[in-house]
């Protein structure tokens, strides 16, 4: 892509003197939140575990800032479809490197059990990927949904230029549902999750690009000149990178420790708090943009997230997790990571049936919220089973009265994997009967 030139930091939009130094405020406060972790980890001081836990996860939460207003900003200089994809790929860092650290942790010890039910990092590994996926779709397509509704009175309207994202979300979502009946996450399979998400990434590329536009932070490091706003944005990048590495594997361990002694379950803090960590920041913007008029943004934002941890998150667990282990292994999954897995896709599908007409009714958002908190309180592998059946056949209603929805999946998918500009379909336009 030709550069372009320096005008372009001029569509970052140019708040008060006040607003550039609230901006440099938060910047610093982000960088600052990963000092503590950050210094523990580099002179080994040992403290209490909730500490490490605290200190750990805050650090997550600064970096994961840091990466989203940097990335926001290469928008400057690269395609902004590609950008977005790119965003998407950084934002879930801090989740992958906390992912490579319970599979790491996994292979270790997956010698010393006889099978998976018996090895707790297994359980670890997989809770944390099926938690950040539903916590993604559950919680922050809703509230954007929600947040527009209320601002709007009306269903949020896609654009077909997410028709990439949608398709291979799609793919990938059906994909899942092999975990179920493989009961582990095969060599072979992760192959395929990632070899899906390099076509998106080059599919992305290809995109037409539009004119971004920032908001706080990054449109602050969007209006310096040219090589001081480029010197900057590799600095937070990087420095935000080191955090995120250093201050995982504590976190997590400080986030077990916190489990054993104050006798909650490691399996709802590794499932729900980790991920809340690493996937706060990207809601964030998501809400951000929605209620800034952008909603579009938003959504582009979480469904190529969504498109990331179905792909790349879940076909990295065996490849860690055999180098881990010592030789080439599939990442076995206990009976109740299998049941995780299926719920997981279940609530996706679900999702993406909702959007196979390029709208999200109000109705469809309330169930995924409601859903969504409803789990929270019923972790026995039964009840979950009952959980995805529901999601499964509400899936099926859906599509058995509006049928179209298939046939507009289809053609956005023919769109997209016969390479045509910006993998649009000629959808029917025709309204939905609910």
């Amino acid at each position: 892509m030709a550069n372009r030139p320096h005008s372009e930091s001029h569509r970052a939009h140019h708040p008060s003197h006040a607003g550039s130094a609230r901006s440099w405020l938060l910047i610093a406060l982000a960088v600052m939140a990963g000092l503590p972790s950050l210094t523990l980890t580099l002179t080994g001081h040992r403290v209490a575990p909730e500490l490490v836990a605290i200190v750990g996860g805050l650090a997550i939460l600064g970096s994961a800032f840091l990466l989203s207003w940097t990335l926001e900003v290469a928008q400057l200089h690269i395609s902004a479809s590609f950008a977005i994809a790119i965003l998407a790929l950084v934002a879930i860092l801090p989740e992958y490197v906390i992912e490579a650290v319970l599979s790491w942790d996994a292979g270790a010890a997956w010698h010393a059990g006889a099978s998976a039910d018996m090895v707790p990092e297994v359980g670890r590994a997989a809770a944390n990927v099926t938690g950040a996926n539903r916590l993604l779709i559950g919680l922050g397509w809703s509230m954007v949904t929600l947040f527009f509704w209320i601002r709007n009175r009306r269903a949020l309207t896609l654009t077909h230029g997410l028709s990439l994202e949608l398709t291979i979300l799609t793919v990938a979502t059906l994909l899942s549902f092999l975990l179920f009946f493989m009961k582990e996450v095969s060599l072979y399979l992760s192959a395929v999750l990632i070899a899906i998400y390099l076509f998106y990434l080059w599919a992305s590329s290809r995109a037409s690009s539009e004119e971004p536009e920032l908001f706080g932070p990054s449109a602050t490091i969007g209006r310096l000149q040219r090589r001081p706003q480029i010197l900057i944005t590799l600095l937070l990048f990087v420095y935000a990178v080191g955090v995120v590495f250093a201050a995982a594997e504590p976190f997590v361990g400080g986030l077990i420790e916190t489990g054993r002694k104050f006798g909650i379950p490691e399996f709802t803090l590794i499932q729900w708090l980790a991920p809340i960590a690493s996937e706060t920041p990207e809601m964030v913007v998501a809400l951000l943009l929605t209620l800034r008029a952008n909603p579009l943004g938003g959504m582009a934002v979480l469904i190529s997230s969504g498109v990331n941890k179905f792909t790349l998150l879940v076909g990295s667990m065996p490849i860690v997790f055999s180098i881990s282990y010592g030789h080439p292994a599939s990442f076995p999954l206990d009976s109740q990571q299998m049941v995780e897995f299926l719920l997981t896709g279940s609530a996706a599908l679900f999702a993406v049936c909702l959007l196979a007409r390029m709208r999200i009714p109000l109705y469809g958002a309330l169930v995924l919220l409601l859903f969504f908190i409803v789990q929270l309180f019923f972790v026995d592998s039964h009840v979950r089973l009952i959980f995805s059946i529901v999601y499964l056949a509400l899936t099926a209603l859906i599509l058995v009265l509006d049928r179209g929805r298939i046939v507009d999946m289809y053609r956005r998918a023919a769109g997209v994997f016969t390479l045509r500009p910006g993998g649009e379909s000629n959808e029917s336009n025709t309204k939905p009967p609910f």
